[in-house]
């Protein structure tokens, strides 16, 4: 009997879900995030020629600093459960702000490259925690997820633009400072976040999940998030110099051209992480996240040999389609992991991502210097790792029919599921 009054002692005590508009100051914190991260790439194509340096060399930095990113995420996951979200993202907008300002003072490409490698550490932990953070106070709320995907996206348009822009204006330095200054204020404005409810203080998981750690489906989920990983990573890199190279479309200096365009192609992906908030909840959402995959696939196959403008159009749909997947990605690795492991799963799941797909950039740049500096050969490649992802997605599908048949047996569940952390 005390055991039962104290539990609805501490239900009732619970903060309220949380909604989008009190989670702003959060969503404000992952766009940054992607905008920081997006800089190097706007800027390649003059750090290329500032430095005399090939692309194998300037993609090894990148992958170097993302790989950093992902790995990052590995502890985070575990420590969430002693330490509360929150403090994790706010730890992370205070080293990103000294990252940016160390890379926007650098006095050589050796001291820039290790503000990069800076910057990718500061921000491995973010996307962990913050993930974690809305499925454990939203219940795997699938609106919540996308919409904290929605503001990435907007974060991944506004860095291409907003580092060429400034580059342009005056140097390539610039961005990273006016960076800084205002992952300062982000910082600031996290303490404006209501309170949240954190796992410990939680003694059932509400949402859309089994209940269960399903081992199976979930390595299935995250081998398609390795493959989206390296998929987002490599066409992350690339895409504002292949648009330089590929799609001269206007007159004007080409690396603004080339960061306008990127961040076009980078808004469209704003409405596919609107369109996954629907798709998300869906009771088959599994078969739907498998057709995008292999959309994924299609698509780069013709962006391999595109030009001008059916280049710009194929990006375009192939950035609805990627960043609609997303935040399905987020909601499956909530599904099939319990309330008390997922952390540890998100953990996972961003590490190998951010980790694996760190990669693609290096050896993106290998493929484009022995075609001769021919960025669209990138593009193949990533399309045969989506594809990859697809085969992938089929076997999730015909995995989540079996379970909506039967419950999970012991053998494909991690005991100790149900009871959540202390």
């Amino acid at each position: 009997m005390q055991t039962l009054t104290a539990h609805r002692s501490t239900t009732a005590t619970l903060p309220p879900r949380p909604t989008s508009l009190g989670l702003l100051p959060l969503y404000i914190a992952h766009s940054l995030s992607h905008v920081l991260l997006g800089i190097y790439p706007a800027v390649l194509f003059v750090l290329r020629e500032e430095f005399a340096a090939s692309y194998t060399l300037l993609g090894s930095f990148f992958t170097a600093a993302m790989l950093l990113y992902g790995v990052g995420a590995f502890p985070t996951g575990v420590l969430l459960n002693r330490i509360h979200p929150l403090h994790v993202v706010r730890a992370c907008l205070a080293m990103a702000a000294m990252a940016a300002t160390l890379i926007a003072v650098a006095p050589s490409a050796g001291v820039m490259a290790a503000g990069l490698l800076l910057l990718g550490l500061a921000f491995s932990p973010y996307h962990t925690a913050a993930n974690t953070l809305i499925s454990r106070a939203s219940g795997n709320d699938a609106r919540l997820t996308a919409h904290h995907g929605m503001f990435g996206s907007l974060g991944l348009a506004v860095g291409p633009a907003f580092g060429s822009v400034l580059a342009y204006a005056v140097d390539w330095r610039l961005p990273f400072a006016v960076g800084a200054a205002i992952t300062v204020a982000a910082l600031l404005y996290t303490f404006a976040l209501p309170p949240l409810a954190n796992a410990r203080d939680m003694h059932t998981d509400p949402g859309h999940s089994l209940g269960v750690t399903h081992v199976k489906a979930l390595s299935l989920v995250f081998a398609i998030t390795i493959c989206l990983g390296f998929v987002f990573r490599g066409f992350e890199t690339y895409l504002p110099s292949l648009v330089i190279q590929r799609a001269d479309l206007f007159a004007g200096s080409r690396l603004v051209q080339g960061g306008l365009l990127a961040s076009l192609i980078y808004i469209v992906g704003f409405f596919g992480q609107l369109w996954a908030a629907k798709l998300g909840r869906h009771r088959k959402v599994e078969r739907i996240y498998t057709a995008l995959l292999l959309g994924q696939a299609l698509l780069l196959v013709v962006a391999y040999a595109a030009t001008e403008w059916p280049l710009i159009l194929v990006l375009l749909l192939f950035s609805l389609f990627h960043f609609t997947t997303q935040p399905i990605d987020n909601v499956l690795t909530g599904k099939y992991t319990s309330l008390n492991r997922r952390g540890l799963g998100y953990g996972l799941s961003f590490g190998l991502s951010f980790a694996v797909g760190s990669f693609a950039a290096v050896a993106g740049g290998a493929i484009a210097d022995a075609a001769g500096g021919e960025l669209h050969w990138i593009y193949l490649m990533l399309a045969a790792v989506a594809l990859l992802a697809a085969l992938c997605g089929a076997a999730l599908t015909m995995l989540a029919q079996r379970l909506r048949a039967a419950p999970p047996q012991p053998s494909t569940a991690l005991p100790l599921d149900s009871h959540p952390a202390r």
